[in-house]
C-alpha cells in the first residue's frame, strides 16, 4: 500500500513539474487562482548574438 501512495505521489509531481513546463502562463494563472504568487519573468542583459561580444567567458562586451 505504501508503495502505491509513493508512486502515485511521483506520477502526481510529475504531471505538475510537465503542466508547468509545457504551459507556463496556464500555470501562471493557477497559481494566481490558488493563492500563490506567479513568477515574474527576468529580463536578460544578453548581447543577442552580436559580433562583438566576447563568449570566451571572460566577460566583456564590445
Amino acid at each position: 500500500m505504501i508503495e502505491v501512495a509513493v508512486a502515485l505521489l511521483i506520477v502526481c509531481a510529475a504531471a505538475i513539474y510537465w503542466y508547468a513546463r509545457l504551459f507556463p502562463q496556464g500555470w501562471g494563472r493557477l497559481r494566481t487562482a490558488v493563492g500563490l504568487s506567479a513568477p515574474r519573468p527576468t529580463i536578460g542583459k544578453g548581447c543577442g548574438g552580436c559580433s562583438g561580444c566576447d563568449r570566451s567567458g571572460k566577460g566583456g562586451c564590445h
